[in-house]
């Protein structure tokens, strides 16, 4: 009697059922967790990296413009002349601080951006040296 009840196959039980569902639910949710971390990161990654373009390109411009063309309102006629277009969601904050008898100038270029609510900060300096040409 007891082999024939064991043997018996009547199909799934309801304790089978729930506990499939059960495991199907945690790997779903697992892995649309995974997915969710991955696509989070890849959205900060490519916020960075253009972030860094556009201190990028800021400092060459920098390099590429004369001594004198260089203020604190330099990112702002870039942006007047069409030479840079910066996305919404950026924000460039430059200064240009004079040092040693007006020959040497420290940029500073910050890039503010948001991620997820976060605002996050991108900061580079550089030095720019006035060109001086002597005739002897």
């Amino acid at each position: 009697m007891k082999k024939k009840r064991i043997l018996d196959n009547k199909g799934i039980t309801g304790i089978d059922l729930v506990t499939g569902l059960i495991v199907f639910g945690l790997f779903v949710g697992l892995i649309t967790s995974l997915m969710t971390s991955i696509y989070r990161q890849s959205i900060e990654i490519q916020k960075s990296a253009n972030a860094m373009a556009y201190a990028t390109i800021v400092l060459e411009k920098v390099d590429e413009k004369a001594f004198e063309e260089i203020d604190n309102d330099f990112v702002t006629k870039l942006a007047n002349s069409n030479e840079i277009v910066i996305d919404e969601g950026y924000t460039i904050d430059f200064s240009a601080n004079i040092f040693i008898n007006d020959v040497l100038k420290k940029v500073t270029v910050k890039v503010v951006y948001d991620i997820n609510g976060q605002e996050r900060l991108l900061t580079i300096d550089k030095l720019k040296v006035k060109e001086i040409y002597k005739n002897d």
